[in-house]
């Protein structure tokens, strides 16, 4: 950046270059910092991300498809999580509103996951996979106790208990997110069944 111009010992007209703020400098510095990491995850998507498609929908859908990606890349794990199951809950809404089935829509995605088994509607594995990201996105949108299955202090000390080898918390989240863009990335290819 460029301030005001000043002269030299000279008399020449010099440009004084401006100071970063405290607030750019820092920026610069994250964004030096993560740059490895959000490339790491941008190659992942790159991997994952269905070829030559196009989503068409609705604005709202197609900003929660959009934020999950950017949430992935830049390491926002819950945010990651969160997203990716509104997505794939509003494909499943959408699926099921087409099919006059409004009542199952509107109940949530317990609902659907439910309905959908019951029906053949999804493969049943692809199913299971929705329902775990399900549960495991359940403690950050709902206060539940520390024993919960699926809360980062139990996991951790399941982890512990098992022959698995020991995670913190922000590697299960970053494993979650991981499971969960890919699974949102499958479901929005998949067809589903009427």
């Amino acid at each position: 950046m460029t301030g005001k111009s000043e002269k030299n010992l000279f008399g020449e007209s010099v440009k004084k270059k401006k100071r970063k703020s405290r607030l750019e400098s820092s920026l610069e510095k994250y964004d030096k910092e993560t740059f490895e990491e959000r490339l790491e995850r941008l190659k992942f998507l790159n991997k994952i991300f269905p070829k030559e498609f196009g989503i068409l929908a609705d604005p709202e859908t197609v900003y929660v498809f959009g934020e999950a990606k950017m949430a992935f890349i830049n390491g926002e794990f819950i945010s990651t999580i969160l997203l990716s199951q509104a997505f794939i809950e509003r494909k499943l809404q959408l699926h099921y509103q087409s099919l006059g089935l409004d009542i199952i829509a509107k109940r949530g995605l317990k609902a659907i996951v439910t309905h959908a088994k019951k029906n053949n509607i999804l493969h049943e594995y692809l199913i299971e996979r929705i329902d775990v990201l399900r549960k495991r996105r359940n403690p950050f949108s709902h206060v539940k106790t520390t024993d919960h299955e699926f809360n980062l202090t139990q996991r951790m000390m399941n982890d512990l208990k098992s022959d698995k080898r020991y995670r913190q918390p922000y590697e299960i989240m970053a494993d979650d997110a991981k499971e969960a863009i890919s699974l949102m990335y499958t479901i929005f290819i998949t067809e589903l069944k009427k």
